[in-house]
């Protein structure tokens, strides 16, 4: 038979520690930590939510620059087809200004030098410009040297003459020069 007093003995004894704080006293820190908690799940939520329109924004944004940038590209094209029809243009003036030289025809000759003299101030203002040729060095990335020539009285590589006149807007060569040049 068991006896009570036995049984006690077998348990070890235990102490109450006195510098414990007491569980009442748990109760306004794990509380103040809770609430801290909450605070952090709302301001997360609303941080997450900016997070999504910040993104919503600068997908439209992207999709705006993307559209300018088509724009732009558009312009551009438009541009340089532009440039291209004005020279068609001025090919056209430049051959019939060398009929009316080759038939010595004084009244035409007068009415499209006036006629060009406007038309390279209109285009000066714009930044579309004729590239310099005679006279100039030979330069590969404004003249295209269809032919040379010897003369030891000119520099070497000098432009004597010129086939097709070249063109530049803005600084951007639109079409080179092509033209004789010397060896």
């Amino acid at each position: 038979m068991i006896s009570i007093e036995d049984e006690l003995k077998s348990f070890k004894n235990k102490s109450v520690n006195t510098y414990e704080v007491p569980l009442n006293d748990l109760y306004e820190p794990l509380s103040a930590v809770e609430s801290k908690m909450n605070n952090l799940d709302k301001i997360n939520k609303k941080n997450v939510i900016s997070l999504n329109l910040l993104t919503e924004e600068l997908e439209e944004k992207n999709k705006q620059i993307n559209c300018l940038k088509r724009e732009l590209i558009d312009k551009q094209n438009k541009e340089e087809k532009f440039a291209k029809k004005v020279i068609i243009i001025l090919d056209q003036i430049d051959n019939i200004y060398r009929f009316a030289v080759q038939s010595q025809n004084e009244a035409l000759i007068n009415n499209i030098n006036g006629l060009m003299k406007i038309i390279r101030k209109e285009l000066r203002e714009v930044n579309f410009e004729e590239i310099p040729t005679i006279g100039e060095i030979f330069n590969s990335r404004l003249h295209e040297c269809i032919e040379s020539v010897d003369d030891t009285k000119k520099n070497k590589y000098e432009i004597v003459d010129v086939i097709k006149k070249g063109y530049k807007v803005d600084g951007k060569v639109i079409r080179i020069a092509s033209v004789i040049a010397i060896k």
